[in-house]
């Protein structure tokens, strides 16, 4: 009776801990952000980050709140990030490589009256920085 349940604790162990570290995915590592609504206003946490230049990354953007939202950051001068629509309680990726130049760019939610509710995210390209 015992070795059946060691092989399925075995086998169940990698399904378990994988979510407990940064993934590495083809869109390189991924940074979890979540979208919400709360009774002051909204937001995006984390409301900052910081990646190394030429850094590729995948944005992981988990939308808790009951209302849709955006992420973006493709006008000109921006991120370079297109609009993702992340409607209420859904998840979105959105791959993403860094410039090989510090840059600070904004990332916010583009639905009327989001970013001044405080749907942004400061989005810093800094040398030295380690892996997000």
């Amino acid at each position: 009776m015992r070795l059946p349940t060691l092989v399925c604790a075995l086998l169940a162990a990698p399904l378990l801990l994988s979510g407990c570290s940064l993934a590495t995915v083809s869109g390189g590592d991924e940074i979890r952000i979540v979208a919400d609504e709360h009774g002051d206003g909204m937001s995006f946490e984390p409301s900052e980050i910081t990646v190394a230049p030429g850094t590729k990354v995948t944005f992981v953007v988990e939308n808790q709140g009951s209302e849709d939202h955006e992420f973006e950051s493709g006008q000109k001068g921006e991120a370079g990030i297109d609009e993702l629509f992340i409607p209420a309680g859904r998840t979105r990726r959105v791959n993403w490589t860094a410039p090989s130049e510090a840059a600070t760019f904004k990332v916010y939610c583009d639905l009327p009256g989001h970013r001044a509710a405080g749907m942004e995210i400061t989005l810093k390209v800094a040398p030295g920085t380690d892996a997000p």
